[in-house]
């Protein structure tokens, strides 16, 4: 995976920056001190907070500034973040903080593990773009995850709706939605018990 599609699938929540940080963190050589005050850095610029000072920072931890200043100095002089120029809202540049490097890591254990990538999520995402012919709003995407995560959905149940879609050019997240809804609310045959074994068994008697 490229670093701009690793971004794409965090800012659309199909990959949560938080849980592949705590998961990854001890792998890349960070301590759970650093590792908190990138989720909460992360979670700042998500906002479009872009002027982060250490005081600001250290207000959403249990560290003072001087603690929090010291180790994001560490994480710069670390290669873990970086300072970016943006403008702001009067078109002045201010200093933010990057974390593009970051995601840089993460791209490398996935391709020293990249097992650990084939999230069925990602793979859906994907397959849908590509039939789509276009990026999937947020929205398209909170409903495939909740095809998997709240509907139990499998990866073949999803794609056969999909497919079904594709032959009737009804390329839309809601009419895939009701084409599973309908195999979910098909009921399951019965088979009707038999006494097949036990007239079998009394024809050999005979």
């Amino acid at each position: 995976m490229e670093i701009q599609q690793l971004k794409k699938m965090i800012d659309k929540n199909i990959i949560d920056f938080s849980e592949l940080l705590l998961d990854n963190y001890h792998e890349i050589g960070l301590d759970e001190i650093d590792t908190i005050i990138l989720i909460k850095l992360h979670r700042l610029l998500k906002k479009n907070i872009s002027f982060i000072s250490p005081k600001k920072l250290s207000e959403t931890l249990s560290i003072s500034a001087a603690t929090t200043s010291k180790h994001l100095n560490s994480l710069i002089d670390r290669d873990f973040i970086r300072m970016a120029l943006v403008k702001g809202e009067n078109g002045k540049e201010k200093e933010t903080y990057s974390l593009d490097k970051i995601y840089e890591k993460f791209v490398d254990i996935e391709e020293q593990h990249p097992e650990q990538s084939n999230t069925a999520e990602k793979e859906i995402v994907e397959l849908f773009e590509d039939e789509f012919k276009r990026p999937l709003s947020v929205l398209e995407i909170q409903t495939i995850i909740k095809w998997l995560q709240d509907d139990h959905y499998t990866f073949d149940q999803i794609k056969d709706a999909l497919f079904q879609a594709i032959q009737t050019r009804k390329l839309a997240i809601k009419y895939i939605d009701g084409i599973l809804l309908k195999t979910q609310e098909e009921p399951k045959k019965v088979y009707k018990k038999t006494n097949l074994m036990r007239d079998l068994h009394k024809l050999w008697e005979k």
